[in-house]
């Protein structure tokens, strides 16, 4: 019996230099991409937060929708509390007020009957009392 398919010896995969750098920079390039992707999608839903030196400086207390691009912001900073009208376009402070010394106690207040309310209550009433 004859074989009639010539044999041929396997052909080593030669790249180019320059196609073996095309391809290592592609896949780096692409690594990096979703490694950014990752983490705009991380502060865009809050997972990760700026800090300054470990305190925080300023701290949203609330926000509200006003229409498709305007809010108003409460921030703390410091021993004052802001309210801030923030648009596309520039961020304006409405008022300025004290930050209020307890505001455990008004939110135990405002929720009193709900589950919320008596457990605020329970808790501020069992560190008021001195065990003994």
């Amino acid at each position: 019996m004859t074989n009639f398919l010539p044999t041929q010896a396997p052909v080593a995969d030669a790249m180019t230099p320059g196609a073996l750098l095309l391809n290592v920079s592609g896949a780096l390039m692409l690594i990096l991409f979703i490694i950014a992707a990752l983490v705009w999608l991380a502060r865009r839903s809050g997972l990760a937060t700026r800090r300054l030196n470990g305190a925080e400086a300023c701290f949203v207390v609330s926000t509200h929708s006003l229409g498709q691009r305007e809010r108003l912001v409460t921030v703390d900073i410091n021993d004052k509390r802001l309210l801030l009208g923030v648009t596309t376009s520039q961020i304006t402070c409405l008022a300025t007020f004290d930050k209020p010394e307890a505001e455990s106690d008004k939110l135990a207040g405002s929720a009193k009957g709900s589950f919320h309310g008596e457990l605020m209550g329970r808790l501020k009433n069992s560190l008021r009392k001195p065990t003994s």
